[in-house]
């Protein structure tokens, strides 16, 4: 461990230890000190600390409250074959994390090749954003759950959206642009907004795109392939959203209609 974690572990100890600090940061110091045996980041950490002694949530809540038995009258359950197919058409697996309901952290499924090119501040950067998105996160998931009932496809969905988001936002993948860096993650951040608001952008929209920001374009499209790749769950999951969406308002129309 490099001196620098050392000093953070010193800190959380004495955050810990103090018994006029409030109790939710203790609790979520002695969470970040026992999370680092896991994930063994230093970035990480230093984000966890920064975001937590600047106000903000670390330790967020389990989200599968209910049994399978109460699960099964909230409209996941009621629709749950018609779900499973889409989840199924959609290749995704569930990992036992998803079915349990644990709050969603990003690192895990954070490509090590994406880590290994940053170095410093970026890298430090790149975790404050994922510390930020996992907040965004479980508060979506959240509120999926208390409209819809948990199901596994809400947590792996969120999960892609918002690692992808985050390194979308801060890691440039675009090689080739002669202009820098900072163009280049410009030009990456106008690529990811036109197929987050439209993702299911035909070639020729996307030839469009790439013409109005000037960029290579197998960049481009090696960087929409990438994000193609690391999205199944999360289409899934949006496909799931509008057919209960769907059912629901089918329901009240049925309902309107037998008043």
């Amino acid at each position: 461990m490099d001196a620098y974690s050392q000093t953070i572990f010193r800190l959380l100890g004495a955050t810990i230890r103090n018994a006029d600090a409030p109790l939710a940061l203790r609790e979520q110091a002695a969470y970040i000190s026992a999370s680092f045996a896991s994930h063994q980041n230093s970035y990480r950490l230093m984000a966890q600390v920064s975001t937590l002694f600047n106000g903000g949530v670390i330790l967020h809540a389990s989200h599968r409250l209910l049994g399978l038995g109460e699960i099964a009258e909230a409209p996941v359950g009621r629709h749950g074959p018609a779900l499973q197919a889409i989840v199924t058409g959609h290749r995704v697996r569930p990992n036992p994390a998803d079915f349990e309901g644990h709050p969603i952290e990003l690192l895990s499924i954070l490509d090590p090749a994406i880590q290994a090119g940053l170095a410093g501040e970026k890298m430090f950067q790149l975790h404050q954003a994922l510390v930020t998105m996992e907040r965004n996160a479980n508060e979506d998931l959240a509120r999926y759950t208390r409209q819809y009932g948990y199901h596994y496809i809400f947590r792996a969905g969120l999960r892609q959206y918002y690692m992808t988001k985050a390194v979308a936002e801060n890691v440039v993948l675009l090689e080739q642009d002669p202009r820098g860096q900072d163009y280049r993650l410009l030009a990456q951040r106008t690529c990811y907004a036109a197929i987050d608001q439209r993702p299911n952008m035909t070639n020729v929209e996307k030839e469009v795109v790439i013409r109005a920001i000037n960029c290579v374009p197998q960049d481009a499209h090696r960087f929409w392939n990438w994000l193609a790749t690391n999205r199944a769950a999360y289409r899934a999951m949006k496909a799931c959203i509008s057919l209960l969406d769907r059912a629901q308002f089918l329901l009240v129309k049925h309902e309107k209609i037998q008043a």
